[in-house]
């Protein structure tokens, strides 16, 4: 059962849009995932079991879907982000309700940080030919999907879409079980993996003090940066060619995203 509900959360974790935090929550594992990540040695050997678990599930999911998501990129770009921009916009009002007015400036500031950031890489992906830099950089990259990952309500993916990660990395992926290009995985998931390890370490303590002590200032930001998101995206769409019938498509399908997330949503607050 374990493995399927980490099957679900890699789902989650590989789909701009959905936060596999949020999903973790849904199936009742996010907060024991954050106690056996923070508490590992009071406990070693159950924790581990239970984080193996969870991250073979992960594991697999990313895999087998990658493949799925890189297929439906490269044959409907348009319908495929559309779907995604809807994933994040049923999710606003549930971040919203967790902030105060007061804090919109919050909102605001982290509206304007993102976009600026994103709009600096908007049609691009970061191309490092520096091996030593490259190393570096997917530190960082995973530093940030790590973060991502325990801060419930912020997709990773859509983060990585901003900062021009994730075709690589979804490609990579897609193509774990290719051999030939062996050499050249490792060189993206070592260092990727080497910052999701230290992200996640720093970020459990972090996130455990920002939602006692800061919780709606916390979700004020969030609000800001799915806003953000949304914003980036669509930019993206915009320098797509595309036929009057794959644009009703691509709506129909953003409301289609509307729809889901809020049914995962609901079900995650009757839970």
């Amino acid at each position: 059962m374990l493995i399927i509900k980490g099957i679900i959360i890699g789902i989650g974790k590989i789909i701009p849009g959905v936060s596999g935090s949020m999903l973790a929550i849904s199936m009742g594992v996010y907060k024991k995932l954050i106690d056996s990540i923070n508490n590992f040695f009071c406990n070693p050997k159950e924790n581990f079991y239970f984080l193996s678990k969870i991250a073979t599930g992960v594991v697999i999911s990313v895999i087998f879907f990658s493949n799925i998501i890189v297929f439906c990129l490269d044959k409907y770009y348009l319908i495929t982000i559309f779907f995604f921009i809807g994933l994040i916009v049923g999710s606003l009002n549930d971040i919203r309700i967790n902030t105060k007015k007061g804090n919109n400036y919050i909102v605001f500031i982290t509206f304007i940080l993102v976009t600026i950031l994103g709009l600096i890489n908007i049609d691009n992906d970061v191309v490092i030919k520096n091996n030593l830099i490259n190393f570096a950089y997917y530190i960082f990259v995973g530093f940030i999907d790590a973060v991502t990952m325990v801060i419930p309500g912020i997709s990773g993916t859509a983060t990585l879409m901003m900062i021009g990660a994730y075709n690589s990395l979804i490609k990579t992926y897609s193509t774990i079980l290719d051999f030939s290009i062996l050499i050249d995985n490792i060189k993206i998931l070592l260092p990727f993996m080497i910052g999701i390890f230290i992200g996640v370490i720093i970020t459990v303590k972090i996130i455990n003090y920002l939602f006692k002590y800061h919780k709606d200032k916390t979700y004020s930001a969030i609000l800001g940066f799915s806003i953000s998101t949304i914003v980036l995206m669509s930019i993206r769409c915009l320098n797509t060619s595309y036929t009057f019938n794959t644009l009703i498509t691509a709506f129909i399908f953003l409301f289609l995203g509307v729809f889901i997330i809020k049914k995962i949503n609901q079900y995650i607050t009757n839970d």
